[in-house]
């Protein structure tokens, strides 16, 4: 971990304290606040109020054409241990004696700005910053372990409309499909999403999408077309090609009541053949479909979603011949007090060499291929929310990880099974 690091780390640490110090701020929305946290200084209310440099109604100050403009801040930093079974012999840089369990890296680092204007358009713009310390990797020709650099990159760039009764969304943005996934990565309740999830889900890209603009309508639905290319190397990233051809996104949402709603996901993607491992962002496979059920009971939640990926996309030595793939995820979590929560998370994903485990650690620490024909996994996780009033504005996650992996790669080779360990502190203003 570089001088940098911890000096920004302690920064934030020391703004989280803060919360719990500092007077009440004139400007917070205490009727936001849980009764517990009402008396105290909201951090959360705080932040967001100072990085909106313009809001028309809060300054009193009509203005046909801004109603208001205001800065975006994300960042996560995390660090993560594992065991593999098989101990220290099963981790990268065993044969050179310089094995390492440990990882730590700038997960997320992103700043931009958001403003609406003429009463009806939003525009938003996200960069991913660079130059700051991603994880350490293993260079098994010199026997070293390197520390990498962020890459500084556009994120997203769109503009949405809303036009009564539906909302237009036009440039680089997510296609949000899979429960897990339309969940913004500031709200997510584990460190990571679960392997087939992100095995299956599409970059955020340049597309157009259509859905109804009342989110809490009884029938909902979302259409949108999104370019499968992108990364030219640039921050702008234009990559306005159909050299990859397109990804369709279709989607459904019902309300069975207040409490519970069903999703049905459906993606396909019109890649070339023999093009999806160049540039491409589009879904992992030809055809992935997902169903999704949401409930909620008091302080007790529950996110449980089937999928399956038809004609995967993107194979190679290891997981040729791979063609179709089959997920189950379960993830109950229930909220202890103003502060606590608690997830339990159980994944399953099946497919003959085609399921890929979270490469962040898997495969960058350990010597286990990161492919296998079957992988059950068991994650128990405790978040501390800093500021109850806004819960995702900064919290402290922690999580382990028990990871089965069954069968070999095509080479022959087997999946992870072993325990993670990772601490993650996020902040999302």
């Amino acid at each position: 971990m570089t001088k940098s690091t911890l000096v920004t780390v302690a920064l934030m640490v020391g703004a989280a304290s803060l919360s719990q110090a500092a007077p009440k701020a004139a400007n917070a929305d205490s009727a936001a606040v849980p009764q517990q946290a009402a008396a105290g200084f909201s951090l959360g209310s705080w932040a967001a109020n100072a990085l909106t440099l313009f809001d028309a109604e809060r300054d009193k100050a009509e203005n046909p054409y801004i109603q208001e403009f205001k800065l975006k801040f994300r960042a996560q930093w995390q660090v993560s241990a594992l065991d593999p079974a098989g101990g220290t012999d099963r981790l990268q840089g065993a044969a050179y004696g310089r094995d390492r369990a440990w990882n730590n890296e700038w997960r997320r680092f992103r700043i931009g700005a958001e403003a609406k204007v003429f009463n009806r358009f939003t525009l938003f713009a996200n960069f991913n910053i660079g130059g700051l310390d991603g994880r350490e990797t293993f260079d098994a020709t010199t026997g070293d372990w390197s520390s990498s650099r962020t890459e500084g990159v556009l994120d997203e760039l769109f503009i949405q409309g809303k036009f009564d009764p539906v909302t237009v969304t036009l440039g680089k943005h997510k296609p949000a499909f899979i429960g897990e996934y339309r969940t913004s990565s500031s709200k997510i309740i584990t460190i990571e999403r679960s392997a087939l999830v992100n095995q299956l889900t599409a970059e955020k890209t340049w597309g157009l999408s259509v859905k109804n603009a009342d989110s809490k309508a009884r029938l909902g639905w979302e259409a949108g077309l999104w370019l499968n290319g992108y990364h030219d190397g640039t921050w702008a990233e234009p990559a306005f090609t159909a050299a990859d051809n397109a990804m369709l996104g279709l989607s459904l949402n019902y309300a069975l009541n207040d409490n519970n709603r069903l999703y049905l996901d459906y993606m396909h993607s019109f890649v070339r053949e023999g093009r999806e491992t160049i540039g491409y962002a589009g879904p992992g496979a030809r055809d992935v479909v997902a169903l999704t059920w949401e409930a909620k009971q008091g302080d007790l939640r529950l996110m449980t979603e089937a999928m399956a990926g038809f004609n995967v996309l993107g194979a190679d030595g290891r997981n040729a011949g791979s063609e179709n793939v089959y997920g189950l995820t379960v993830m109950p979590s229930y909220r202890l007090s103003d502060h606590f929560e608690a997830v339990v998370r159980y994944q399953l994903a099946a497919g003959s060499n085609g399921i890929e485990s979270d490469k962040r650690y898997y495969a960058t620490n350990s010597a286990f291929s990161q492919t296998c024909d079957l992988l059950h996994g068991f994650y128990l996780g405790v978040n501390y929310y800093v500021c109850p009033s806004n819960p995702h504005a900064m919290k402290v996650m922690c999580g382990a990880e028990y990871l089965n992996s069954h069968g070999t790669d095509a080479r022959g080779d087997k999946g992870f099974t072993g325990w993670s360990f990772t601490t993650a502190f996020r902040v999302n203003f």
